[in-house]
Order: C-alpha cells, then sequence, then structure tokens
C-alpha cells in the first residue's frame, strides 16, 4: 500500500502531506475526496467500518446526493484495453482527512493530522458516519499525545470546534481544562485574542458551564464541611474556630474553593501554605500544628475526590449538535 508522507513523533506518525496515496492490494472501490484525491480501498472495510457507508452508499441503488457513485477504469492492459472499472463514491471530505481516516479503518498504522483543526475535523467525519469503534481508537491516540491534545493553550479552540462539530466528549474535556482560566470576561478574552475563535452563542455556553461548576462546588464542599472531615484530621482545640466548632482557616480555605479559587489546579502545596500561617499567627497554633503528615493525606484525598466529582457532574449544552 502506497501512502501520504508521514513525520515521526513520539506519539506516533502526522501527515505531512505532498502526494495522498493510499492503493490498497486487491482495490475493488475508488473513494474519491472533495479535493479530488482518490484512494483504491477494499470494499468490505468500508462497509464494515459505518453502518452509512453500507446502507446508503454501497447497497442501496439510490445513493444519497453527496455520495455519489460512478465507475473508471481499473487498469489498462500492454494493448491499451482497460479491465474491470472499478466503482468510484465521491465524499464530501477533504482529502487530507479521509486520508488519515483510511489508516484507522485499514490494518496500516494509524496516522493522525497535524492540526487541532483537522484533528477535530477527523472527528466529527468520524462521528458523522456512526464509526463507533474508530471513534474510540482516534480518541485512544489522542490521549497518547505528549504535550496532551486539551491543554490551556488549545482548550479554547477546541471546546469552539467540537461544539461545532457536536463533538461531547471533546467540548467537555476542553471545558474542564478552561476552569484553569482566571477569566471568561470579554476584556481578558479580547487581550488574548480568543474572541474571534468561537462564536457568541459558545461562549456564552462556556460561561454558563463555569457557572454551574462553581455554584455545584460550593454546594458538595458546603457538605463536605459538614460531613465527617472533623473525624479525618482528629480532634483538636484550635486556637480560632467557626460556631460549629470548625478550624476557621480551614472553613475559609475550603470556602475559596469553591468560590474563587481554580478548582482543577487545587494544590496540596496551597493548603500547607495555609496551615504554616494560620500556625504561625499571633503566636502559632499548637492544636494545627500537631496534625499528623498522614491525617493531612487522608483529608487532602477525601477532599480532592469532592472537588473531581462535583466537576464531573457538570455537563455541557452543545449548542449544534446533530444527532
Amino acid at each position: 500500500m502506497s501512502a501520504a508522507t508521514t513525520e515521526t513523533s513520539p506519539t506516533g506518525s502526522v501527515i505531512s502531506f505532498e502526494n495522498l496515496l493510499f492503493d490498497y492490494p486487491e482495490a475493488d472501490l475508488i473513494l474519491r475526496s472533495r479535493d479530488s484525491y482518490e484512494f483504491r480501498v477494499l470494499k468490505i472495510y468500508i462497509v464494515h467500518s459505518s453502518p452509512i457507508f453500507g446502507e446508503k452508499v454501497l447497497i442501496s441503488p439510490n445513493p444519497q446526493p453527496e455520495l455519489t457513485t460512478s465507475t473508471i477504469p481499473a487498469e489498462s492492459n500492454v494493448e491499451g484495453t482497460t479491465a474491470n472499472a472499478l466503482p468510484v463514491v465521491q465524499l464530501p471530505i477533504e482529502g487530507t482527512i479521509l486520508f488519515s481516516l483510511l489508516t484507522y479503518i485499514f490494518p496500516v498504522p494509524p496516522v493522525l493530522p497535524s492540526t487541532v483543526e483537522q484533528v477535530m475535523e477527523l472527528l466529527s467525519v468520524a462521528q458523522m458516519y456512526k464509526m463507533d469503534i474508530i471513534l474510540t481508537h482516534i480518541r485512544s491516540n489522542i490521549a497518547q499525545q505528549e504535550p496532551p491534545f486539551v491543554r490551556e493553550e488549545t482548550a479554547f479552540l477546541i471546546y469552539s470546534l467540537a461544539q461545532k462539530y457536536g463533538l461531547r466528549t471533546e467540548a467537555l474535556q476542553a471545558a474542564r481544562c478552561t476552569l484553569s482560566f482566571s477569566s471568561l470576561t470579554i476584556k481578558d478574552l479580547a487581550e488574548e485574542n480568543k474572541l474571534d475563535m468561537m462564536p457568541g452563542a459558545f461562549l456564552h455556553g462556556l460561561w454558563k458551564y463555569h457557572q454551574r461548576v462553581r455554584s455545584n462546588l460550593k454546594l458538595d464542599l458546603e457538605e463536605f464541611r459538614k460531613s465527617n472531615v472533623m473525624t479525618i484530621l482528629g480532634n483538636w482545640s484550635c486556637v480560632v474556630v467557626t460556631n460549629s466548632g470548625f478550624p476557621h482557616w480551614l472553613h475559609r480555605y475550603i470556602a475559596y474553593i469553591g468560590v474563587a479559587h481554580i478548582p482543577v489546579y487545587v494544590d496540596l502545596t496551597d493548603f500547607h501554605m495555609q496551615l504554616t500561617k494560620h500556625v504561625q499567627w499571633r503566636g502559632g497554633c499548637k492544636s494545627c500544628s500537631g496534625i499528623s503528615r498522614e491525617k493531612i493525606r487522608v483529608f487532602w484525598r477525601a477532599l480532592t475526590a469532592v472537588i473531581r466529582g462535583s466537576i464531573a457532574k457538570v455537563r455541557v449544552s452543545i449548542y449544534n449538535y446533530v444527532a
């Protein structure tokens, strides 16, 4: 099989397109991309990869308008006569995306596109043609990328593209990543040149997601403060407590997480800094200074579990999704 030129990265191959070639042995079908690249493939792989292909394109005598079928000669003999015309299926997909998709359909090394935009389009095509197994395979490869595909630098763009293509999984991943942003105000986004990346409806949806996370987290942390957290850290006589007997510094720290802090990046170092500041305040607090490391670790695991669970309960709304 001939393939496109590829470059190797620590996480696999990415496409460096010069000549797009996909000529599978004993091909009995040609797939033609929107930009007129032709890929010779085995029909059985295509049919099995997607119910849309199987039912609408290759089996039905009346293909959908955007998936038109014709024939071209498979090859020519020495005298110039043609033999065995191959059916051609015209697809509304760019050649770069179709090539990458074929590497996930056929038993060849999978190749991801080289840009965020192309990767998101690849996912959208796999979803559009209901290629559930292939979609899972693509997402598995994406998850192995280093640096991560969804990160602070790419989250805003990925969220916008995920909304455009109706990719709920990527929209949620990107939305959670944006929780690390200090602000979603128009001023801040304009200064970071992010406003042009996203339609207003998508931006409003992301803002509402942030608000739901904050609201949900505030309620869950309030329940956490009322739980058996006191028994995790043990009994003490803190120098400053709330009306319920809860250490004031810890009450304030947890409340801050639910209101103004960045829940994705709640860090144990921050906790230790707050504890140290309290212990040293006005001559010190012997009770809190005696909390063991093991008790702090147990408490921290309980707190972070509540935070992660709270965020996980909040979903995103898809504004351009077609089931």
